[in-house]
Formats: C-alpha cells, structure tokens, sequence
C-alpha cells in the first residue's frame, strides 16, 4: 500500500502560519513592537526569551503537523475500505450470480435433452455457485456490520469440536472433484468462550481457503491444543503456500490479495481480513505462518472456558475479556 500524501497545500497553509507567529516573535525583540505601536513601555531585548518562544511555536509546528498526518491517514484508509468493498460488490459478486444464472438457464431450457450426468453436474454449479454468493454475502456483512457495531461481543461456551465438525461437514460437499480430506483432530469437550456465529465464520473462512490452495488428493487439518487460560486452534494444508510478501498484504484490506485457487477457483480476498476482525473482537490474536509449495498454517486463539452454554456466558458478563492486538504476519 502506498503512503498517503498529505496534500502541499494544507502544509503550505500551515508552515507559512508558523513562520509569520515566529516572525513576530523576532520582528517584537528587536523593534519593541507594542511601544511603538501602542506607546507601551520599552522593554530591553531579551534574545534568550526569544529562543525560548521560537522554541516552544516550533514544537507546536511539529504536533500540528503529526496530527494533520494522522487525520489524512485515517481519511485514507477509509476511503481504501470503502473503495474495495465498492470493488467486492461490483466484481466478485457479479461472477456466482452470473455462473448461476447461466446454470440454471441451461438446465431450465435443456432438461429433457440432458443426460443425467449432464443434469447432476449442472446441479452441482448451481450449488456451488450459490453457496460462494452466500459465504461473500455473509462476509461483505459481517465486516460491515463490525465496522458499525459499537456494542460489546456477548460470548458464551462453545464446544469447539463440535464447531469444526459443522463446518467439515460442509466443506465436504464442497470439495468436488479435488478429493481433498478434510480431518478434525481438536480434542472432544474443548470449550471456547466467544460467539458461536464468529467461531463458525472464522472456521468456514480458513478451512474454504485451505481447501481451494490444496492440490487434488491433499489433506486439510484442523487441530486444537488449551495452553493456560487459551486455546489454539490450527488449521494447516499442505498446498501452494504464500511468499512473504503476500503474507503482509491478507489482513490489511488497502492491499486485499486474492488469487485463483489450485482448479481456478476465484475468491474476495475478505476471508483473511474478516477472520483478523472476529478473533480479536474475541480477545485472541491470528497469526500466519506459509512456505511457498509447502503448505500454510494458521493459528487463532480463544479464550478457554471449561463451562458450555449461558453459564459461561453469565461468567463472562463479571470477568470480561480484553481484546489483544494481533501481530503482524510472521514467518518461521
């Protein structure tokens, strides 16, 4: 992402203000401005004051400049977001519509001419079509919905096994002619304190992503270890990986990365920003670890419980939970 400029003008504006308060500092030691002007009485030169003065408008010149820099940034990156998400919206969710009008047209106006194989693969892009739309249209909300929403997260107990699972299940009528396996390994009567529709969006996001870098016949794996008071979840693939590079620009959306998946498959680049929003919103941190032609691994962390339901809920309404600032992406 390139550095926002603040515009020339602004600081223009702003350097000939100062410069002129200085001025007068200087012009009014040497020439005793208010006797002259205003017949007060004279005062002796006092350079040291002065520079005291000259000093103090220069500091100010400074903080003046680092908060108009601030500001500019953050109009910035506003105005990035909002230009992205118009770019989400005008592309990304063009092409499923468009893939599932064209399906459904051709089986509507051809249904007795097609073979059975014919109509089961037409009906599998339809599904498939339809549930890309579905997972954007949930992704394109929740983010905005996170940007808006001002109210506190309100967690409750979660089995995460039973999470992953769900969300398996899924994933398995997705995987098609990949024939990729999709295994749980989190241990059973793990239990999460977060929101139960966060935990699923942060699991549908990485395993989808998983699965579309695999190669055909590959493995995806979610794993689960508790380590204190928080549980680390790990989903790992062993597909195309990511450089270094790319894994600077996932969670920032100024520079959302999306590229084709291993058969074609298109995508956002929302998943990873959305994921990064909904784990710290849980009090956790991600953090990405990628080998080009070797596989990815990410790592999110949640808070541990050991009770399921509203108890833990209730639990949390005493002792809430302080979101922790994620890191930036590294590589081991």
């Amino acid at each position: 992402m390139s550095k926002p400029v603040v515009p020339r003008k602004i600081l223009i504006v702003e350097a000939v203000g100062f410069a002129i308060v200085i001025l007068m500092i200087w012009l009014n030691e040497f020439f005793d401005l208010p006797h002259k002007v205003l017949k007060a009485p004279a005062t002796p030169i006092n350079t040291i004051e002065s520079l005291f003065e000259t000093a103090i408008v220069l500091v100010l010149a400074i903080a003046v400049v680092l908060i108009t820099n601030r500001m500019i940034r953050r109009l910035h990156d506003a105005n990035a977001e909002k230009a992205r998400l118009f770019d989400v919206i005008a592309h990304d969710l063009r092409a499923p519509f468009t893939s599932l009008i064209g399906n459904t047209e051709l089986l509507r106006k051809n249904f007795s001419e097609l073979s059975e194989e014919e109509r089961r693969s037409l009906s599998s892009g339809i599904f498939q079509a339809a549930d890309k739309s579905q997972g954007l249209l949930e992704n394109l909300l929740l983010w905005a919905q996170l940007k808006v929403d001002t109210t506190p997260p309100a967690p409750e107990g979660l089995d995460l096994y039973e999470l992953v699972e769900s969300c398996l299940s899924q994933q398995r009528k997705l995987v098609g002619a990949k024939n990729i396996s999709l295994i749980n390994s989190a241990p059973r009567q793990t239990y999460v304190l977060a929101e139960s529709d966060a935990v699923r969006s942060v699991l549908r996001n990485l395993v989808s992503n998983a699965v579309k870098y695999s190669r055909p016949g590959a493995t995806v794996e979610v794993q689960a270890k508790a380590r204190g008071g928080k549980v680390r979840v790990s989903v790992l693939d062993s597909g195309v990986g990511m450089t270094k590079g790319d894994m600077k620009k996932v969670f920032q959306m100024a520079t959302r990365l999306s590229k084709a998946g291993t058969a074609g498959e298109t995508g956002s680049g929302l998943g990873l920003i959305l994921v990064r929003e909904l784990v710290q919103r849980s009090g956790g941190k991600v953090r990405l670890r990628s080998e080009v032609d070797k596989g990815t691994n990410v790592t999110f962390t949640l808070p541990k419980t050991r009770i399921k339901g509203q108890a833990a809920k209730a639990k949390a309404k005493a002792k809430p939970s302080s979101a922790v600032e994620e890191p930036a992406p590294e590589q081991d």
